[in-house]
């Protein structure tokens, strides 16, 4: 009896000891492999399967967020005062992305589209504010003008004198436009200094005044009262009507080629940041579906046929691109599988054209589902000028600007005068 026990013993702990091998087996390897599997099947992009249609249409829109820095004294301010600004916001957005397909590369491992933007405010997530509060801010169009005036000077009247039409050059306005060309010429001095030991040009200088205001409806200041939905989307019209030498500036500001300024029906033009983006996209996207590789789902390989941007400056003597120039990361509608703890990336925005590093920040929780939060690093636009390797963001376009001693703006600012164009021409990153 006691042998049999002990028989059936030995038989149940071996049979024991083979289940444990075999559960461990399955825990440790055999299903984690399989839901490893099973994962990047579902994450690579194949024409007609899930994950493609959630690829061309997103489940659910994304939230963006507005703030405004509301300028509370402009009248003082022309009168030397220090600006005083409140912070308003946010202004919620929704935004539905959809992506047209063009085409798929014949591996099946790329995939190019248009990616199309549409914004609809949202009113209970903005509550109390709306889209029709009015706001003080700065006529960025106005001083995008002041701004490329000032920097471009010789480019513009050269302009100017091609396109002016024959009535136009038989006023005195136009003739003293072609001797301040002459003047500056083969130099890179300021108007003002120009004009200082020429009357006549101090002379243009009360005629090109004149005409601002026929240009941006009489301005009273470097601010604009106006509305978040002009300002944002609709559009703060300038340029209604102009005449004579005014007219002929605005002919120019409408072949600037600036994203953020359109025409509209009636022949003005409209500034606003965000008008460009509502609607059908322009950039012409490359990515990554995952055949082959899960783990670079989505890697931008090229944006408009082109592997690097041209937009910063390239400093090698071959001139290949900078960092500052280069494509990486995904354009933050998905993300490659199997993150880690510590894991950073790359996405890349359209916005400000460059990619933007980010950081893995702390473990969260959404519904019960884990997850990582991702920010970008503190230093996202400090940190920047030669002595950190990337002064290539500094195309020193601005002038009358404060700067710092390595040439780049100060903290929180970035040029984007190559980027948007000449009528927005500086983005400061809020948060």
């Amino acid at each position: 009896m006691y042998n049999k026990l002990l028989h059936w013993s030995l038989v149940l702990g071996i049979v024991g000891i083979l289940l444990s091998a075999l559960g461990a087996y399955c825990g440790w390897f055999y299903f984690p492999t399989m839901i490893h599997q099973k994962v990047e099947e579902n994450v690579i992009i194949t024409d007609g399967s899930e994950q493609y249609k959630r690829f061309v249409q997103l489940p659910q829109p994304l939230s963006f967020k507005v703030y405004v820095f509301n300028v509370t004294n402009s009248h003082k301010i022309q009168l030397g005062a220090i600006p005083i600004v409140k912070e308003i916001g946010p202004y919620i957005y929704k935004q539905f992305r959809t992506k047209r397909v063009q085409h798929f590369s014949r591996d099946g491992s790329k995939i190019t589209y248009v990616q199309d933007q549409l914004y609809i405010f949202d009113e209970e997530a903005s509550a109390p504010l709306r889209e029709s509060d009015n706001i003080v801010v700065l006529n960025m169009h106005m001083n995008a003008f002041l701004q490329v005036f000032e920097k471009e000077i010789t480019d513009i009247l050269q302009g100017f004198a091609n396109r002016i039409n024959h009535r136009l050059n038989r006023t005195p306005g136009v003739r003293v436009l072609k001797r301040l060309m002459d003047r500056i010429r083969g130099k890179r001095k300021s108007v003002l200094e120009i004009s200082e030991n020429d009357p006549s040009l101090a002379i243009l200088l009360v005629h090109l005044n004149a005409n601002l205001k026929g240009i941006f409806n009489d301005p009273k200041s470097m601010f604009v009262s106006t509305t978040i939905k002009n300002y944002l989307f609709d559009g703060v019209r300038f340029c209604v009507n102009p005449q004579g030498l005014a007219k002929a500036i605005c002919n120019q500001i409408k072949e600037s080629g600036s994203k953020t300024l359109r025409e509209l029906k009636d022949g003005s033009l409209a500034f606003s940041f965000f008008h460009h983006k509502n609607g059908s996209g322009q950039e012409l996207f490359e990515v990554h579906t995952g055949k082959g590789d899960a783990m670079k789902v989505m890697q931008i390989q090229k944006l408009d046929d082109s592997h690097n941007l041209q937009i910063w400056l390239n400093a090698s003597e071959n001139n290949e691109a900078s960092m500052c120039n280069q494509i990486n990361g995904t354009d933050a509608s998905m993300f490659p599988p199997f993150r880690q703890p510590g894991d950073n990336m790359y996405i890349f925005s359209t916005d400000i054209c460059r990619s933007v590093q980010l950081f893995n920040q702390h473990t969260i929780e959404y519904k019960g589902i884990p997850g990582y939060r991702y920010s970008i690093g503190e230093n996202f636009v400090n940190d920047i000028g030669p002595e950190h390797d990337n002064d290539c963001f500094c195309v020193d376009k601005l002038t009358n600007v404060i700067k710092r001693k390595n040439g780049c703006l100060y903290a929180g600012a970035l040029d984007l005068t190559t980027c948007l164009g000449k009528s927005s021409i500086m983005k400061s990153i809020l948060r």
